[in-house]
């Protein structure tokens, strides 16, 4: 029997992928009057409340935690979809734009999709904005992660099996990881992702508006998300392999953070043989230009870099600022020692003991706003 966290995963990820209402309560059969369609539609989420609802878990912060998130998307479907009944929309096939046979038009097998504009380039693909075409307001949100040249597909794939496995466990951090909803192919060849658009900033748009580093408090949960989603990759056997400033997003209304980019990742390397993909030469763990075996700590150095960085600090050098109390200084270079072996290597246990300096320094756990 499947546990609740596990549970909890599933039906987050099916209201994730879903893009209109009906994806959700599904298509009415011909002839249903308004009244029955409510009734159907409420059933429905009375069922789903029965697990989403945050007040069944008083005594669990993880599986409150996704019965929140699953519960407000949950609610704002439900609205929606009683909204459309209302109007006479309910279960009308969705209308495709003036738009959808472009050229920044993608069908596959489950949707259409189209490509609205450029949000990043790098060296292996670029990812754009765009809208799925069935899809209706928020739900209807993605990014499209298209590889550049087609002799890097392997590393597309690996990232769609990665993020697989990982929302396949039964983590609480999975609202920690990106949402892949789609795949397809170029007639050139080339393969794309289509991904669920996150709500979001990474660490360098937060640096543009925090020029000499964010408020150090703010350190403290920004750090321990980081560390909670690494510890659960690394239980998986999935080290993430280029963990970066851009590869970090915050939510800064909920302090949300998420780990992106999995293209790099690597799989049980003891046993697969698997080595380091990439060189970050600003973010890496030495053993990486040394060509030596993956290891968690590896992933850990380059997360205590973008901690430094996050500060206003120089991550080549490990030197912070000195508003940054010492402290939390000391603990973010225990990461950052050259040998790997010498340095971090639990993730989970590093979350914990940052816990234990939260309370030191700061005293009992308060949020606080964060701006953007």
């Amino acid at each position: 029997m499947p546990s609740v966290i596990a549970e909890l995963n599933q039906v987050l990820a099916s209201l994730k992928d879903a893009v209109r209402t009906e994806d959700v309560f599904g298509i009415p059969a011909a002839g249903t009057s308004s009244d029955e369609l409510r009734a159907t539609i409420k059933k429905t989420f009375l069922r789903l409340s029965q697990l989403t609802d945050p007040d069944l878990y008083p005594g669990d912060a993880d599986a409150k935690e996704l019965a929140t998130e699953a519960h407000a998307l949950l609610q704002a479907f439900y609205e929606q979809a009683l909204s459309k009944v209302q109007s006479g929309e309910y279960g009308r096939a969705p209308q495709r734009g003036a738009e959808a046979n472009s050229a920044a038009s993608i069908a596959t097998t489950r949707r259409h999709y189209r490509i609205e504009k450029a949000l990043a380039q790098g060296d292996l693909a670029t990812v754009f904005e765009g809208v799925c075409e069935e899809g209706e307001g928020e739900a209807a949100k993605i990014v499209i992660k298209l590889v550049e040249d087609p002799a890097d597909n392997d590393l597309m794939q690996n990232e769609a099996r990665i993020i697989k496995l990982l929302h396949a466990g039964e983590g609480v951090q999975t609202k920690h990881l990106p949402v892949l909803m789609d795949d397809f192919r170029t007639d050139d060849g080339r393969i794309g992702l289509v991904m669920r658009r996150i709500d979001g900033y990474d660490l360098h748009s937060v640096r543009e508006k925090y020029v000499k580093g964010i408020p150090p408090r703010h350190i403290i949960w920004l750090f321990r998300r980081l560390l909670s989603v690494l510890g659960y990759a690394h239980s998986q056997g999935i080290l993430h392999g280029n963990v970066d400033p851009a590869h970090i997003m915050i939510r800064p209304s909920d302090h949300n953070v998420w780990l992106i980019d999995w293209t790099c990742s690597i799989y049980k390397p003891a046993s697969t043989g698997q080595g380091f993909r990439i060189l970050n030469e600003k973010y890496s763990a030495p053993e990486v230009a040394e060509k030596k075996p993956p290891l968690p700590s590896s992933d850990l150095f380059s997360a205590a870099r973008c901690m430094v960085y996050a500060l206003g600090g120089n991550p080549e050098t490990a030197e912070m600022p000195a508003e940054v109390d010492e402290r939390i200084q000391r603990f973010i270079r225990f990461f950052l020692k050259e040998s790997p072996m010498q340095r971090a290597q639990d993730a989970w246990e590093m979350y914990g003991m940052l816990d234990d300096l939260r309370a030191e320094v700061y005293g009992p756990h308060e949020f606080i706003p964060f701006e953007m």
